[in-house]
């Protein structure tokens, strides 16, 4: 609404209500969630260096701004390439895996990843192979386990270990050592 003494443009008003809600001012009306994503190298997060800042949507800011913007946000690690620049991992805080993570570590497993059990996954629990810390919900991490077997994991002296790629390495109570790979669910493609 505009006050008779208000002799701001309509898109100078708009811009002082956009200010108000990211900056967490009551207004009245209903706020969302506010995300404002900033990518900073960590030594320039430290202060050791002066190097740029990235807002998304908008480009370089200064090393200082993104500090102080980061000072007061959620941080999310995300791994680059340290050639090419390109994302590919990014840091994950929650126990229970993304629902595309899920997917993807029950098609790559299956069943069961225990020796000999055919459980279908798609009935399994996904469970860490080692014990949660805040940034180990990763495939590598993960593995389908019917319910038997995850209990056994946790209940009893057999050990399972995990390698990338989804390969898992279970040691009996007396040190034997069994290795389960995942099965191929498509047809490898032919050589050159």
């Amino acid at each position: 609404a505009r006050g008779l003494d208000d002799e701001r443009t309509m898109d100078q008003r708009r811009a002082d209500v956009a200010f108000d809600l990211l900056m967490g001012k009551e207004t009245g009306a209903p706020q969302g969630e506010v995300k404002v994503l900033v990518t900073l190298p960590a030594t320039t997060l430290m202060g050791m260096d002066q190097e740029p800042g990235m807002l998304a949507g908008y480009g370089p800011i200064p090393a200082d701004v993104a500090r102080d913007i980061a000072a007061g946000g959620t941080w999310k690690r995300i791994l680059t390439d340290p050639v090419s620049g390109v994302a590919v991992d990014v840091g994950r805080t929650n126990y229970r895996p993304s629902a595309a993570l899920a997917d993807l570590v029950r098609a790559r497993d299956v069943t069961c990843v225990a020796i000999g059990c055919r459980q279908p996954a798609h009935r399994c629990d996904l469970d860490h192979c080692e014990p949660f810390d805040g940034t180990n919900t990763i495939a590598d991490d993960l593995g389908a386990k019917c319910r038997r077997h995850h209990v056994m994991k946790h209940h009893t002296r057999w050990k399972r270990t995990q390698l990338p790629g989804g390969i898992h390495i279970w040691t009996t109570p007396m040190g034997r050592t069994y290795v389960r790979e995942p099965e191929p669910i498509a047809d490898p493609a032919p050589p050159f």
